[in-house]
């Protein structure tokens, strides 16, 4: 077992309490029980010389004296109570002592107690008790020295109790922990398969901290996906404009083809897509740029979506699509106009790529927090299981479909990080075949 580990932890800090509470209750039960017995004792030792007393006093009364026979009767008493016991008279004189009469063969150290003899009203003498260590103090001492002993193996009792139920106790709360570190281990070493099994009834919160590593399990499951992709449509976006234009150069090269005006026209369309490739890049990544510097101001975002819209007016597109800007109020918000107008026109280029005949609606909704712009087309509509991945780079979908639309899947990405860096977010809902709608929601 590691000393270090929760484990053990949780195995000494269980035996630890334990330990702790039952030496403190051990403590108090004997230091209780040695005060009450002592009381008993002292109770009883006067009750006992209670009835001595009233013995001597009334025979006292009776004869202003004590008889041979009162004292052979108070010695027959010390006896069958193993005490000694000395009468004094008044003056404090020694009257009767029954320790001459052999009966304290027994040493004791035992203090002795004295009692007034009172008679007619008066102080007639003092009665002095002292026990001689015999067999009902033996009873006592044996009593409490077999309780110490009960009282002590209770304890360890209790404790190997203690340490059983703890042992079991840590073993049970680090068993999920353990298990959940070897996942982690695993998914460390590139295996993103394992999942924390979780139970089906209420989750503890170590089923939580499970939970959680089986969502950042599916995380980066779909991230290494999402790479790979990536590097897949990186390479085919590049390749494609780079093996056509390597084909023209070497058929002219080798006289197969002239350098006719239409040829060069396609070389030079396949660059201008390297190009535009690499200017959508250069967007996106200076829109995730961490350090990017909006140029904040009021601004009415009613002028931003004409701007926009007037963008994408000379779209071919439009001519079987109905675009439609509602705005009935004005609408105002802290931002970047350029910024924002980047936004709006991607979001419109998008929904006119997927929606071939239609319409368009271009909606505001505000409350108190924020304003939220919806885009809504009647255009083909993204499936359910693609919708978490349209905002990250190079993502487009089926791969056929966007083929025919082109674009190397940048734009929503470009999208996303100017609204967080807004203070924003985008969210969008789909049905297949029967449209999209994107809801930017801006911070007011």
């Amino acid at each position: 077992m590691n000393k270090s580990g929760l484990r053990t932890k949780l195995l000494l800090s269980h035996l630890g309490v334990a330990l702790c509470s039952l030496l403190i209750i051990m403590f108090l039960v004997n230091l209780v029980m040695s005060f009450s017995f002592g009381r008993y004792v002292e109770a009883r030792q006067r009750a006992e010389a209670g009835f001595l007393l009233a013995d001597l006093e009334q025979a006292y009364d009776s004869s202003n004296s004590w008889s041979m026979d009162t004292l052979m009767s108070l010695s027959h008493q010390a006896m069958l109570r193993d005490y000694s016991i000395r009468l004094y008279d008044a003056a404090g004189k020694l009257i009767w002592d029954t320790g001459n009469m052999g009966m304290s063969a027994v040493a004791s150290d035992e203090a002795a107690s004295r009692y007034s003899v009172m008679g007619n009203g008066a102080n007639v003498g003092t009665l002095e008790i002292q026990g001689n260590g015999g067999a009902e103090q033996m009873q006592n001492r044996d009593f409490l020295q077999m309780f110490n002993r009960l009282s002590w193996g209770a304890l360890l009792l209790v404790l190997g109790g203690a340490y059983l139920y703890s042992r079991y106790m840590a073993k049970d709360l680090s068993r999920p922990l353990v298990r959940i570190k070897g996942i982690a281990v695993r998914m460390r070493e590139g295996d993103l398969t394992e999942r924390v099994t979780l139970p089906a009834s209420r989750q503890t919160e170590i089923d939580e901290v499970g939970q959680a590593l089986n969502y950042l399990a599916d995380t980066l499951q779909q991230q290494e996906k999402l790479r790979k992709n990536l590097t897949a449509d990186v390479a085919h976006e590049l390749r494609t404009p780079l093996t056509t234009v390597q084909s023209y150069i070497e058929a002219f090269q080798d006289g197969v083809w002239e350098a006719t005006p239409e040829r060069l026209q396609i070389c030079h369309g396949q660059i201008l897509r390297l190009v535009q490739l690499i200017d959508d890049l250069e967007k996106l990544n200076a829109a995730e740029n961490p350090m990017l510097q909006l140029r904040s101001e009021r601004l009415c975002l009613n002028d931003v979506l004409r701007d926009s819209v007037h963008s994408v007016a000379g779209r071919p597109e439009l001519d079987q699509v109905v675009l439609t800007l509602k705005e009935e109020t004005e609408h105002w918000v802290s931002g970047d106009y350029e910024r924002l107008v980047q936004v709006f026109v991607n979001l419109l280029n998008n929904a006119l790529k997927f929606t071939k005949e239609g319409q368009i609606e271009i909606t505001f909704l505000e409350n108190p927090s924020e304003v939220i712009v919806s885009i809504a087309d009647t255009g083909a509509g993204i499936a359910e299981d693609e919708l978490p991945y349209i905002f990250e780079r190079f993502y487009r979908g089926e791969k056929s479909r966007s083929r025919k639309t082109g674009g190397a899947g940048i734009g929503l990405a470009i999208v996303k990080a100017i609204v967080e860096a807004h203070g924003g977010q985008i969210t969008v809902s789909s049905t297949l075949g029967s449209g999209t709608e994107f809801n930017v929601h801006l911070p007011r």
